[in-house]
């Protein structure tokens, strides 16, 4: 029988890419090698963010999951949810969590996603200014939305393009502002 010690892979972040790491592991890991750990900021497990516009439509936050908690249990993976990564000590090859969980690991894997951009203008900070990124984003927006007639949304992307519609079918009189002489300009050219 072959003695190995098992590996420490800590991962951080648990969005799409983080999962599919998780399940590539778990689907290639048959001699059990490897103790995964994943830190996730969010209160939910990994969801389809791609799909995120379609909350608008059912509001039912399981129909986004793609993966549930029994799953990662079913598999050994040690999930931390609403728990975010907040320290990395390369030298001692450390985690430290905001609740203070630490983890030596062997491997690190950095899976956080993408933040989005948030012009530093004046007010910025202000009540009924929301980034478009996760499920409680949207969860505030509807909330926010009963009280309100009318949004702007910054950027003409596809993004962008999503949130307005999303916001026009909630019966704001929205309008989308764009620094670029067109909409999508990174999808489309001019004669697009």
């Amino acid at each position: 029988m072959i003695s190995f010690r098992q590996q420490t892979i800590v991962v951080v972040g648990n969005g799409m890419v983080g999962l599919r790491f998780c399940e590539q592991l778990i689907a290639f890991d048959e001699l059990k090698r490897y103790r995964i750990v994943t830190f996730c900021e969010e209160a939910r497990a990994a969801y389809d963010r791609v799909g995120l516009s379609n909350f608008f439509a059912h509001r039912d936050a399981e129909k986004l999951m793609l993966a549930r908690k029994e799953w990662y249990e079913s598999v050994g993976i040690e999930l931390h949810l609403g728990d975010r990564a907040i320290q990395i000590d390369r030298e001692r090859k450390t985690v430290k969590s905001l609740k203070g969980i630490g983890i030596t690991y062997d491997k690190l894997i950095m899976a956080t996603g993408s933040y989005p951009f948030v012009p530093p203008v004046p007010g910025i900070q202000k009540r009924g200014i929301f980034v478009y990124r996760t499920i409680e984003d949207l969860e505030h927006i509807i909330a926010y939305s009963r009280n309100a007639k009318s949004c702007a949304v910054i950027g003409g992307g596809l993004l962008g393009l999503e949130a307005a519609k999303a916001a026009f079918d909630l019966g704001l009189q929205t309008h989308v502002i764009e620094y670029n002489n067109r909409l999508m300009p990174r999808q489309l050219d001019e004669a697009g």
